[in-house]
């Protein structure tokens, strides 16, 4: 026993150097609550739900870490996943880490990331949505652009109040080093009360191959059943791109934003689609604060109708502490054309629920 105690201590001398150059953190957000909808059907019927992945703010658990190797150089990683509020299962079933997976180098140049992360376009318009990222799964923000990427190289500097993002996914199409890839490029600076950005990416889609028709075949082996003639689509692209503000000044924010998604057709023009935002909120107490926002997203589509949806939000929240929030809120959203499907063309949704960060 004696031995075992002494290897112990011994292991234990050794291993503390490395460990006191290493950090590792365990951390999440957990968000329960109830959401009510009306007309959530052409009859008109009501349905309320608890089994999501988050309302106010998207359920997740993730590890990170850091080493130091010295000379302000760092390595760095971070795994995150998402589950569902009402069952604990995950959010998606065949990806563990969903959210994010990156492994990366930082120092005073900025950090070079490599792996499943949030698109540069995401990062720049969260700086001046009014609800901060949060109601991701109503405002029609969150997913301009899909929001993450696979293979993505992501670049990021911070220089006195200026950041610059540059993201380039691989799109592993073989034969082609443009197929399938997403490139993008932002940047924002915040100054005193005053914050602005923009960025603009584009997404290649893997061209299709044209396939004559093949008639069945029913007298030889193997059998070859009939298949209908491929016409031949080439590679192309959906260029996104964003700008927009914010102003803050005691306990008032105003944000404001626009973004434009052109994603282009197989023999000219685009089917677009253009969001436009604005909204403010105010800090009623040191614990609770109100938010107002206004969303307007326009379809402009040339293989397909137009369509239109407006969306009014209001929500207020109350900080138990700084680790859990109270919420609730109303949403409003009209809708035209292309939108107007599946359920009546006005729908009322109403949430409550608690948020817990750990």
């Amino acid at each position: 026993m004696q031995k075992k105690l002494i290897a112990l201590a011994v292991a234990s001398l050794v291993s503390a150097p490395v460990f006191a150059q290493s950090q590792v953190t365990v951390y999440g957000t957990f968000d329960a609550g109830v959401r009510s909808v009306d007309n959530a059907n052409l009859n008109g019927d009501r349905q309320t739900t608890m089994d999501s992945s988050g309302t106010y703010n998207s359920n997740r658990w993730g590890i990170k870490g850091s080493e130091d190797l010295g000379n302000g150089m760092k390595a760095n990683f971070n795994l995150e996943g998402g589950f569902l509020s009402g069952s604990g299962q995950m959010d998606d079933n065949n990806t563990l880490f969903r959210r994010k997976a990156i492994v990366g180098l930082s120092g005073n140049w900025g950090a070079l990331d490599l792996g499943r992360n949030y698109t540069t376009i995401f990062y720049t318009t969260g700086a001046y949505d009014p609800f901060n990222y949060k109601y991701t799964g109503i405002i029609p923000i969150a997913g301009l652009d899909g929001a993450r990427r696979n293979n993505t190289i992501t670049y990021t500097g911070a220089f006195n109040g200026l950041t610059v993002r540059a993201m380039y996914a691989l799109g592993e199409t073989v034969g082609s080093g443009s197929e399938g890839s997403t490139s993008e490029v932002g940047a924002s600076y915040a100054n005193g009360p005053f914050s602005v950005g923009a960025a603009y990416g584009v997404q290649k889609s893997v061209a299709v191959a044209a396939k004559a028709a093949v008639a069945s075949d029913l007298t030889t082996t193997p059998i070859t059943l009939g298949s209908a003639a491929v016409a031949a689509v080439p590679a192309l692209d959906t260029t996104n791109w964003t700008i927009g503000g914010a102003y803050k000044t005691g306990p008032f924010r105003v944000a404001l934003g626009y973004d434009v998604k052109e994603a282009d057709v197989n023999g000219g023009g685009s089917n677009d689609t253009k969001v436009t935002w604005v909204g403010g909120s105010y800090d009623i107490t040191g614990p609770m604060a109100f938010t107002l926002a206004y969303y307007k997203t326009k379809l402009d589509n040339k293989t397909a109708a137009d369509g239109d949806k407006k969306l009014w939000m209001a929500g207020l929240t109350y900080d138990l502490s700084k680790r859990t929030t109270l919420y609730t809120a109303i949403d409003n959203t009209k809708l035209d054309g292309s939108y107007d499907t599946g359920t009546k063309d006005t729908v009322t949704g109403i949430s409550i629920g608690m948020n817990h960060a750990f």
